[in-house]
C-alpha cells in the first residue's frame, strides 16, 4: 500500500482566468431583435456574421435612400428610430439549418412584429403546443404571444 500526499490549495483555486465577454456585436450564428425607440413595434432577424456587421448594413441600407424598401425603412417613414445601441440577442445558432428555424419562431411569437416574410408558414398545432409549454429560449423573448394566435386556420 502506497500513501501520497495531495495538497488542498492549489493555484487554480486561487487564480481565475477569466474572459472578458464578447459584447453583442462581437457575436455572431445569432438571431436577434431590434426594438424601436417610439413604439413597441420590433424587427427580429438572423445573421452567420458577426451582428455589428448585419446592423451596419440594415442602417447603411437606410442612410442611402434606396428604391428598394424593407421593414426598417417602411418603420422609419412613420419618424420612427430604432434602438441601434440595444440590439437583444434573442438565440444563438451555429448550425445554419438550425437559426432560420429558429428565426421563424421567434417572429411568429412577436406581438407587433415588422418582418414580412413569407417563410414563416404556421407551424401544425401540435408543434405550437410543444413550443409553448417548453421553457427555454423562447420564453425570454420580450415581445411574444401564443402560436396558437397565428395558426388556428392552419390546415397542416
Amino acid at each position: 500500500m502506497y500513501m501520497s500526499y495531495k495538497g488542498m490549495n492549489k493555484l487554480h483555486s486561487v487564480a481565475k482566468v477569466h474572459k472578458d465577454a464578447l459584447s453583442n456585436t462581437s457575436r455572431k450564428n445569432v438571431v436577434y431583435q431590434i426594438s424601436c425607440m417610439n413604439c413597441d413595434a420590433s424587427y427580429v432577424g438572423q445573421t452567420g456574421r458577426l451582428l455589428g456587421t448585419r446592423v451596419k448594413e440594415h442602417r447603411a441600407h437606410i442612410n442611402r435612400h434606396s428604391v428598394q424598401s424593407s421593414v426598417i425603412t417602411d418603420h422609419r417613414l412613420l419618424d420612427h428610430d430604432f434602438d441601434w445601441e440595444n440590439v437583444r440577442i434573442l438565440d444563438e445558432e451555429p448550425i445554419l439549418g438550425k437559426r432560420p428555424l429558429s428565426e421563424m419562431l421567434f417572429i411568429k411569437r412577436q406581438i407587433n412584429g415588422l418582418n414580412s416574410q413569407n417563410d414563416t408558414e404556421c407551424l401544425q398545432h401540435a408543434y405550437a403546443t410543444i413550443i409553448d409549454i417548453l421553457p427555454g429560449i423562447l420564453n425570454r423573448a420580450k415581445h411574444v404571444a401564443p402560436l396558437e394566435e397565428y395558426c388556428h386556420n392552419s390546415k397542416n
